[in-house]
């Protein structure tokens, strides 16, 4: 595809539904490694990552989730951060953009054998990611019919 196909809305949906992948891969990993002994569970944060290159990228800094719409029926609908909380996500060591691979929980209820894994976080994790991977395909695939629609007028 062309650059100029490619907005900065399209971008983020790509890499939500890439760091969504790679949390859904972490919880596989865990859920197969269920009874190694002294396997910590993995986790993946690419929400604070998301949340900064929307703060930034997209809007040059400023405190704007997504650039507001200027005409039409969602003008007045555009979203924007009305406090520093909203949208605050935890600082990743990783200096890549996207998501971050790491150990789980420290904390984490730590059976005999040294293992992390706990199936009911797991699961709930696993549910929860699928909710998001789908919610998020349904906006690209929505993006995407409006293009279409675009280009068939």
């Amino acid at each position: 595809m062309s650059n100029w196909l490619i907005d900065p809305t399209q971008r983020i949906l790509t890499s939500a539904l890439d760091g969504l992948t790679l949390r859904e891969q972490a919880v596989a990993a865990n859920l197969s490694n269920i009874d190694t002994p002294g396997y910590t569970a993995e986790t993946v944060n690419f929400e604070s990552e998301l949340q900064a290159q929307l703060s930034n990228a997209l809007n040059g800094g400023r405190d704007i989730a997504l650039n507001a719409p200027t005409m039409g029926p969602s003008a007045a609908l555009g979203l924007a951060r009305t406090s520093a909380s909203q949208f605050a996500g935890t600082a990743t060591s990783s200096a890549t953009a996207g998501a971050s691979l790491g150990g789980g929980n420290p904390m984490a209820a730590q059976r005999v054998d040294g293992n992390t894994v706990t199936v009911d976080e797991e699961m709930t994790a696993l549910a929860e990611t699928q909710l998001k991977y789908a919610s998020v395909s349904r906006m690209v695939t929505g993006k995407l019919g409006m293009l279409k629609d675009v280009v068939a007028k």
